[in-house]
């Protein structure tokens, strides 16, 4: 059965500089100092020249609102399996997303042959198991950056935040989630190409793939939460471990679990861990370029809560871009526990280019304002790659509305945090 319905792929932005370069252009930035840096008088002392604006507005509610997410439409026995044959056959002939159209259940098994021959728009010849990069590709931006050119990749859902994940010519891939499944060729938006893949596709039967599907906790998190659990953790990160630093981002999301966990959601949900300083950059880059690989890991400004910087660093981006946009976040471990598991508490915001620090004059990361964004864009990344059992929002009892940055910037809120349960 061949199946053509398609959506429109996403507008892929293109830079003039390879990933070496990238890294070089922002290691002036990182070393002149991070995003939230404080001003200094001629005095030393941080300057408050910046106008605050009201961070809080007690008069709205606490409460605890259950999140629906996608694994929400769980499957817990062969009956509940969506309706679907057992074998498919669909052509990928561009470089858009096809929407097979083909509804499956988290834990699902699909069994992938692909055959076919394609012709790039550079000369090159590619199969379905794709081509080891060229130079001239780390000028390319590709759906998944770590898939081979013209490799044949999937994802469940057509969110933003959805995960790719790698087919190639032949594999068996369990559903990370629940949702539509879409299949692509690797491609950059400048490389079309002539040719054809056919892929084969066969379902195991559900009573083969019913053991595999991940077990969600029978007590919701929204029953384990109140929002006094979070009355004494700071709204707010700080640029200075003392009572004397600058307030900056928003703390706007939790995690409930180890510290492994923590890390294998991170990695499933396609954050990776940033470089520590601009020393590990410049290796690491290297490396990464000589290579042929992309380099996404630029490391970001510490800040401070609970008087400690954050204990772990989380980013997303598209390697051309990732010197002016990314999505990025901080962790931190609080010395709370829920349902016998640790809190982990962050801010999470996304660079969308470079502005004035209005106290120093100089240049740093403007944030979107509508942080709420990148709160949920966190979440959907996680739900896509089926990381959490359970979600919520909780808006505590003094919650976080409007609120200036370190630097000066303004972002505004609904005051919602968002916490996960992490498998």
């Amino acid at each position: 059965m061949i199946h053509s319905k398609r959506f429109q792929s996403s507008t892929r932005r293109q830079s003039c500089l390879p990933s070496g370069a990238v890294l070089l252009s922002i290691l002036g930035l990182a070393a002149a100092g991070p995003t939230f840096s404080p001003a200094q008088t001629q005095s030393g002392e941080p300057s408050r020249a910046i106008p605050a604006l009201p961070s809080s507005v007690p008069s709205i509610a606490p409460r605890i609102e259950p999140i629906i997410g996608m694994r929400n439409q769980k499957v817990t026995s062969a009956a509940e399996v969506p309706a679907h044959k057992q074998n498919y056959e669909f052509t990928l002939k561009d470089g858009s997303w096809l929407d097979t159209g083909v509804f499956l259940a988290a834990g699902e098994l699909a069994d992938f042959t692909v055959t076919g021959n394609l012709t790039l728009a550079d000369n090159r010849q590619v199969t379905p198991g794709g081509l080891d990069r060229g130079w001239k590709d780390l000028l390319r931006q590709f759906p998944l950056n770590q898939a081979k050119v013209g490799a044949v990749i999937g994802r469940i859902s057509d969110t933003g935040a959805s995960v790719p994940f790698s087919i190639g010519a032949s594999g068996q891939v369990s559903m990370p989630t629940t949702g539509k499944l879409y299949l692509a060729v690797n491609v950059s938006s400048d490389l079309t190409f002539t040719g054809e893949y056919k892929v084969k596709v066969r379902f195991s039967k559900p009573e083969t793939f019913k053991t595999n599907v991940l077990a969600v906790p029978a007590t919701p998190i929204d029953s384990m939460l109140t929002p006094a659990i979070f009355a004494d953790i700071p709204r707010r990160v700080s640029d200075s471990a003392s009572d004397t630093g600058n307030p900056g981002d928003m703390v706007n999301f939790a995690l409930i679990g180890t510290r492994e966990q923590v890390e294998a959601a991170f990695k499933a949900a396609a954050w990776v861990a940033v470089d520590k300083s601009v020393q590990d950059a410049i290796v690491n880059g290297l490396l990464k370029t000589l290579g042929k690989e992309a380099y996404t890991e630029m490391p970001m400004s510490t800040l401070y809560l609970f008087g400690r910087p954050q204990d772990m660093s989380f980013a997303r981006a598209d390697p051309l871009m990732v010197a002016a946009e990314r999505h990025h976040l901080r962790v931190w471990q609080t010395n709370k526990t829920v349902d016998g598991r640790p809190l982990w508490v962050g801010s999470s915001t996304h660079d969308i280019g470079f502005e004035k620090d209005q106290r120093t004059g100089g240049v740093t990361h403007k944030i979107d304002p509508e942080i709420d964004k990148e709160r949920d864009y966190l979440l959907q990344s996680f739900d896509a790659a089926g990381a959490y059992a359970s979600a919520a929002y909780v808006t505590p009892s003094n919650p976080m509305l409007e609120a200036h940055t370190a630097t000066g910037g303004s972002f505004h809120s609904d005051g919602r945090i968002v916490v996960m349960n992490l498998k």
